[in-house]
């Protein structure tokens, strides 16, 4: 006889709550990207420009967490090739946070241009010490 309370509620990864975690993740960094940028913005004031610095905090912070959660090495034997297919996509994700506010010169958007140097920085040490112990 299985016990069908204790199946409802698992935590070993194959039940339902293992599905939410990637969504809840991604829900979590947008929401401190946001604030974040909206701190950021602070900076062309007079008065509120000290809240830049949570500002960049915070978008380094959502940059970490959301390169980590895609850098993760995937199980199996694809699993170098999976991992630089992702690489470069971030590389160019950030390449495009570099070159869309130098390009457009919009004031509003140069946060972008250090979020993207740091996305490629935080890859690249993701990548390299993931190799490393390969």
């Amino acid at each position: 006889m299985s016990d069908s309370s204790a199946a409802a509620g698992r935590t070993d990864g194959r039940g339902p709550r293992r599905q939410r975690r990637p969504v809840r993740l991604a829900l979590v960094c947008a929401a401190i990207a946001v604030v974040s940028y909206g701190f950021t913005l602070t900076v062309i004031s007079d008065t509120f420009f000290w809240f830049a610095i949570p500002g960049v905090l915070g978008l380094l912070t959502a940059v970490i967490i959301a390169t980590h959660a895609v850098l993760n090495r995937p199980p199996g034997k694809d699993a170098p090739r999976v991992q630089l297919t992702r690489y470069a996509v971030i590389v160019l994700v950030s390449v495009a946070l570099v070159a869309v506010p130098l390009l457009a010169d919009v004031r509003y958007l140069y946060p972008f241009v250090g979020i993207g140097m740091m996305t490629f920085l935080v890859a690249s040490r993701l990548l390299i010490e993931q190799r490393r112990g390969a």
